[in-house]
């Protein structure tokens, strides 16, 4: 199969010598309710992780939930909860959101706040080596901009809407400097660690270090949103560096965002649209659809109307399904009609995940499980096929 390295920026055959695999996924900074951009990149990693179990692989999937952060502080501060209380809340939340979607749970969950000892510890090392520097706003790595590019393979102020002087700010030496350790916030916890001053982990050792130590080096693949190569990942890749843990990942990929008309939904400028809100008109079975309707990597446009197509042509599709796969299945591979679906199937998600392209296998299907019905046919290998999609895909959950 091919899948498309954000390292190379090309598709590439993945083919590990092991049938074991470590794959890793940026979660949510748990704050706010799930919405329309997570149920984006989830669903298209676990279509990836459903694929790679089909082929045979044994995946050990990881995923964090960033509970510390100065949303969660904040939160905290504005509901009068405690910080890890608070963030609590909204992990459950999300975890029933994305069952709701067919997504299946990761192998193991990963907090930082259970983490904070570790980068307090590489922060403390960092900074006695000279790696990193003390300010009144927390402990920065020292970055230079030469240092970047491995994800983005381009000089960065070029490269970016927002400029690098913005992300991690603070009193820095450089823009490209990465904070590894910040201040005490209203409403957050403090942690207090010989070495280093009263504070907080900083966003980006906390995603090296919980990676790392729960799968072994380098990590097959490591998912996460397009928004996440710069400053994140980058940086992740050079903490890796820095605390020296050599090769740390094979392949890097990154799905596209939802975006309105006028761009990303952005949480910036307070649009985010929660999955509990669409979720009122658009059954999460439908949404799901209607986001393998588009590659993994696009952009996805949100229109209302576009989820309520997506929603009738789904029901109009599980009408045939339901009635098939009463049935026992058999392998759809042994029957004339069916076999060149399993192959078109196939060949569409090894090409890089080509969802849409298997929704197009599925409307194929849907016309000869009907004739199929009709005409009292053989419909054993139809519900076989369904199972694959079952399977897969996660649709007719």
């Amino acid at each position: 199969m091919k899948l498309f390295n954000t390292a190379s920026g090309q598709k590439e055959d993945f083919a590990p010598d092991s049938k074991k695999l470590g794959l890793y996924i940026c979660g949510p900074t748990v704050y706010s309710d799930t919405h329309l951009g997570h149920a984006k990149s989830y669903v298209s990693f676990d279509i990836l992780k459903r694929w790679l179990g089909y082929k045979g692989y044994e995946v050990n999937h990881i995923q964090n939930f960033t509970d510390v952060s100065d949303e969660t502080a904040i939160g905290a501060a504005k509901s009068s909860m405690d910080e890890l209380e608070f963030s609590l809340q909204y992990e459950k939340e999300f975890l029933g959101k994305m069952k709701l979607l067919s997504n299946t749970p990761a192998t193991k969950y990963t907090r930082a706040s259970d983490f904070v000892e570790q980068i307090a510890a590489e922060s403390r090392k960092l900074l006695e080596k000279g790696e990193a520097y003390q300010t009144d706003q927390g402990i920065f790595l020292r970055i230079k901009q030469e240092e970047h590019g491995k994800l983005l393979g381009v000089n960065l102020e070029e490269s970016l809407t927002q400029g690098t002087s913005e992300v991690d700010s603070g009193p820095k030496e450089s823009p490209h400097d990465t904070l590894l350790w910040g201040p005490p916030m209203e409403g957050g916890k403090i942690w207090e660690f010989e070495g280093l001053p009263p504070g907080r982990p900083g966003w980006h050792l906390e995603c090296t270090l919980m990676s790392s130590s729960e799968l072994n080096l380098p990590i097959d693949i490591h998912w996460g949103g397009i928004d996440l190569i710069y400053p994140h990942h980058e940086s992740e890749i050079i903490l890796a560096e820095k605390i020296g843990l050599g090769s740390f990942c094979d392949f890097w990929m990154h799905n596209g965002l939802m975006e309105d008309s006028e761009g990303k939904l952005s949480k910036s400028r307070g649009e985010r649209i929660t999955l509990e809100e669409v979720f009122k008109d658009c059954p999460p079975p439908a949404l799901r659809f209607y986001l393998l309707g588009f590659h993994y990597r696009d952009f996805t446009p949100y229109s209302p109307e576009g989820l309520l197509e997506a929603c009738q042509e789904g029901e109009r599709l599980g009408i045939n399904a339901v009635d098939c796969m009463v049935v026992e299945p058999t392998d759809p591979r042994e029957d004339e009609e069916t076999a060149p679906l399993v192959t078109k199937f196939e060949h569409a998600l090894s090409d890089d995940l080509d969802t849409p392209k298997t929704l197009d296998v599925l409307r194929e299907l849907d016309m000869i499980a009907g004739n199929r019905l009709k005409n009292k046919g053989d419909i054993s290998p139809i519900s076989g096929m369904y199972s694959v999609f079952q399977c897969v895909l996660g649709v007719f959950s």
